[in-house]
């Protein structure tokens, strides 16, 4: 069985071919995926901003439960200060 070189040259040409085509295919695929990646990489930073942001509130919520579970009451309002300040005046002065 005699090899011809014609029949050599075309099964190296259809491999030529055939590599071109995947070569061309998957360029395809991975352009498809970085730019799937750019748009991820944009969505990351934006949940990462917004969990900073939460983690912040969630700190400043922790502190000011903390200073309303202190035994002299926390931060209080006016009103409750004037209240507070008028009673210890009253049993003081008995006014």
């Amino acid at each position: 069985m005699a090899v011809d070189i014609k029949d050599v040259e075309q099964v190296a040409q259809d491999l030529q071919q055939k590599f071109d085509d995947f070569k061309a295919k998957n360029d395809k695929r991975v352009d498809a995926i970085e730019q799937e990646k750019g748009k991820l990489a944009g969505q990351v930073e934006t949940l990462n901003g917004k969990l900073s942001e939460l983690e912040s509130l969630k700190s400043d919520l922790e502190k000011e439960l903390l200073e309303l579970k202190r035994p002299a009451g926390g931060a209080q309002n006016k009103v409750a200060t004037e209240h507070k300040d008028a009673f210890v005046g009253f049993l003081r002065k008995g006014r």
